[in-house]
Protein backbone atom coordinates (compact mmCIF):
# COMPACT_ATOMS: atom_id res chain seq x y z
CA UNK A 1 0.00 0.00 0.00
CA UNK A 2 2.90 2.29 0.66
CA UNK A 3 4.00 1.87 -2.94
CA UNK A 4 0.63 2.95 -4.24
CA UNK A 5 0.76 6.09 -2.10
CA UNK A 6 4.29 6.88 -3.33
CA UNK A 7 3.28 6.29 -6.96
CA UNK A 8 0.17 8.41 -6.51
CA UNK A 9 2.24 11.18 -4.92
CA UNK A 10 4.76 11.05 -7.80
CA UNK A 11 1.93 11.30 -10.35
CA UNK A 12 0.48 14.25 -8.48
CA UNK A 13 3.90 15.96 -8.36
CA UNK A 14 4.42 15.33 -12.08
CA UNK A 15 0.98 16.71 -12.89
CA UNK A 16 1.62 19.70 -10.67
CA UNK A 17 5.01 20.36 -12.30
CA UNK A 18 3.49 20.05 -15.78
CA UNK A 19 0.65 22.37 -14.84
CA UNK A 20 3.13 24.89 -13.46
CA UNK A 21 5.22 24.77 -16.66
CA UNK A 22 2.11 25.22 -18.81
CA UNK A 23 0.99 28.12 -16.69
CA UNK A 24 4.46 29.71 -16.83
CA UNK A 25 4.85 29.14 -20.58
CA UNK A 26 2.67 32.14 -21.60
CA UNK A 27 4.68 34.34 -19.22
CA UNK A 28 7.93 33.14 -20.78
CA UNK A 29 6.56 33.85 -24.26
CA UNK A 30 5.39 37.28 -23.19
CA UNK A 31 8.79 38.02 -21.64
CA UNK A 32 10.53 36.86 -24.82
CA UNK A 33 8.32 39.13 -26.91
CA UNK A 34 9.14 42.11 -24.73
CA UNK A 35 12.88 41.52 -25.02
CA UNK A 36 12.86 41.59 -28.82
CA UNK A 37 14.53 44.72 -30.18
CA UNK A 38 12.05 47.31 -31.23
CA UNK A 39 12.60 48.75 -34.71
CA UNK A 40 13.82 52.29 -34.23
CA UNK A 41 13.81 55.03 -36.78
CA UNK A 42 17.25 56.50 -37.40
CA UNK A 43 17.73 59.92 -35.90
CA UNK A 44 17.97 62.54 -38.60
CA UNK A 45 20.96 64.71 -37.85
CA UNK A 46 21.13 68.17 -39.27
CA UNK A 47 24.21 70.27 -39.65
CA UNK A 48 24.55 73.34 -37.55
CA UNK A 49 24.08 76.49 -39.59
CA UNK A 50 26.78 79.10 -39.14
CA UNK A 51 27.48 82.56 -40.45
CA UNK A 52 30.68 84.60 -40.29
CA UNK A 53 30.95 88.29 -40.95
CA UNK A 54 34.14 90.36 -40.99
CA UNK A 55 33.85 94.05 -40.13
CA UNK A 56 36.78 96.41 -40.38
CA UNK A 57 37.08 100.16 -40.97
CA UNK A 58 33.49 100.56 -42.11
CA UNK A 59 33.53 97.51 -44.39
CA UNK A 60 31.40 94.44 -43.84
CA UNK A 61 31.66 91.16 -45.76
CA UNK A 62 30.07 87.81 -44.97
CA UNK A 63 31.53 84.37 -45.47
CA UNK A 64 29.04 83.68 -48.26
CA UNK A 65 30.16 86.78 -50.14
CA UNK A 66 33.82 85.77 -49.76
CA UNK A 67 33.07 82.25 -51.05
CA UNK A 68 31.18 83.71 -54.02
CA UNK A 69 34.18 85.94 -54.86
CA UNK A 70 36.53 82.95 -54.68
CA UNK A 71 34.27 80.81 -56.88
CA UNK A 72 34.13 83.64 -59.41
CA UNK A 73 37.94 83.87 -59.39
CA UNK A 74 38.20 80.07 -59.68
CA UNK A 75 35.92 79.92 -62.74
CA UNK A 76 37.77 82.85 -64.33
CA UNK A 77 40.84 80.59 -64.31
CA UNK A 78 38.93 78.10 -66.52
CA UNK A 79 38.23 75.71 -63.62
CA UNK A 80 34.93 74.13 -62.60
CA UNK A 81 33.28 74.78 -59.25
CA UNK A 82 32.54 71.03 -59.02
CA UNK A 83 36.32 70.43 -58.77
CA UNK A 84 36.38 72.15 -55.36
CA UNK A 85 36.41 69.59 -52.55
CA UNK A 86 37.90 71.70 -49.75
CA UNK A 87 38.34 75.45 -49.36
CA UNK A 88 40.38 77.24 -46.70
CA UNK A 89 40.03 81.02 -46.31
CA UNK A 90 42.49 83.43 -44.74
CA UNK A 91 41.26 87.00 -44.30
CA UNK A 92 43.80 89.83 -44.01
CA UNK A 93 41.68 92.87 -43.30
CA UNK A 94 44.63 95.28 -43.24
CA UNK A 95 45.32 94.35 -46.90
CA UNK A 96 41.61 94.06 -47.87
CA UNK A 97 42.36 90.56 -49.23
CA UNK A 98 41.05 87.03 -48.80
CA UNK A 99 43.66 84.35 -49.48
CA UNK A 100 42.46 80.84 -50.22
CA UNK A 101 43.70 77.28 -50.62
CA UNK A 102 41.53 74.92 -52.66
CA UNK A 103 41.86 71.15 -52.34
CA UNK A 104 45.00 71.62 -50.27
CA UNK A 105 47.04 72.60 -53.37
CA UNK A 106 45.73 75.53 -55.40
CA UNK A 107 46.22 78.97 -53.88
CA UNK A 108 44.97 82.40 -54.79
CA UNK A 109 43.59 85.64 -53.47
CA UNK A 110 40.74 88.06 -54.08
CA UNK A 111 40.22 91.66 -53.02
CA UNK A 112 37.36 92.45 -50.71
Amino acid sequence: MARKKVQAAEKTETKTAEAYEKAAAPEKKAAAEVKKPVGRKPVKRTEMKTSVSVQYMGKDISDKEMIALIKKDWTAKKRKVSEIKTMELYVKVEENMVYYVINGEETGSVAI
